[in-house]
């Protein structure tokens, strides 16, 4: 048996399961944006009705006008999340392939097996590499629209704190 395209093989096999774990890792990161964010609108929007009262002072149109801001921010921070989310396109060996190789490939010699099995799994990688770049840009987006959220927050909390 030969060790020719070992070395490669095995270098393309890892590169699938990383790829693989950078989508997953990217999934969760958007799953978080979509909680973190939707967890701090409810809370706001529950404080937000629970002081909403006949006695409540009225704020100036500034101290609403960034809350207000800050919840927009962070449902776009979730919309991010959910975005990055979408399960996206990539290649895998078709039925029809893998049926070939069990049937038309069997006998196939380990080097030309190994060569065959390395190039699906180089497009599967060029595939997921797009998915996962598409899944980075979202969930990156989605953090800073996040951080912006928690500073205009942060700025309605002083410019409340300064009111009353």
């Amino acid at each position: 048996m030969s060790d020719q395209g070992k070395t490669y093989a095995g270098f393309i096999e890892a590169e699938v399961k990383a790829e693989r774990e950078r989508r997953a890792a990217f999934d969760a990161r958007g799953q978080a944006l979509i909680t973190t964010s939707g967890v701090l609108v409810t809370l706001l929007t529950g404080v937000a009705a629970l002081v909403k009262t006949a006695s409540t002072p009225r704020f100036p149109v500034v101290v609403t006008a960034t809350t207000g801001a800050a919840l927009l921010l962070f449902a776009a921070a979730a919309a991010c999340g959910v975005v990055a989310g979408w399960n996206r396109h990539y290649a895998v060996a078709a039925p029809r392939t893998l049926e070939r190789m069990v049937a038309d490939h069997w006998t196939d010699d380990e080097v030309n097996a190994r060569n065959n099995v390395a190039d699906l799994m180089v497009r599967t990688v060029e595939t997921l590499r797009h998915s996962n770049a598409f899944k980075a840009r979202w969930v990156a987006t989605g953090l800073v629209v996040q951080v912006v959220a928690l500073v205009v927050l942060g700025t309605a909390a002083v410019l409340t704190m300064a009111h009353v």
